[in-house]
């Protein structure tokens, strides 16, 4: 899997905030691990796809048929935390809304989905 290979490269997992303007090689801070739990689902469809088939996906991976409103809610929370950040100019670009605020779709960043395939590629 990429980010697997993308941890040793750069990307970083840590459990809480990086000093500010620090980042792992110059590469995309993960704080969350149920932001990586997203990010891996983007990146298997393509970098992008809608909000219930990412919670969907990232069900049936944890083996639960039927995903709850809570674990709907939780990546929800997750990704909206993320994607915030993700519109300072001194935060690591991963996720993004394509069409809006109010859109469903979820997606990786262009930069970080360039990043991510090229791991995969290695």
């Amino acid at each position: 899997m990429g980010l697997a290979e993308a941890d040793r490269r750069g990307l970083e997992r840590t459990g809480g905030e990086r000093p500010e303007g620090e980042r792992a090689g110059g590469g995309v801070a993960i704080l969350n691990p149920l932001v990586r739990e997203i990010v891996e689902i983007l990146l298997d469809l393509g970098g992008a796809a809608h909000r219930d088939l990412v919670v969907a996906h990232v069900a049936k991976r944890r083996g639960i048929y039927r995903p709850s409103e809570a674990m709907r809610r939780e990546l929800d929370e997750a990704f909206a935390a993320y994607c915030g950040g993700a519109s300072d100019p001194r935060a690591s670009g991963l996720l993004h809304l394509p069409y809006g605020p109010h859109s469903r779709r979820w997606a990786l960043t262009d930069q970080a989905h360039a990043m991510l395939r090229s791991v995969d590629a290695r």
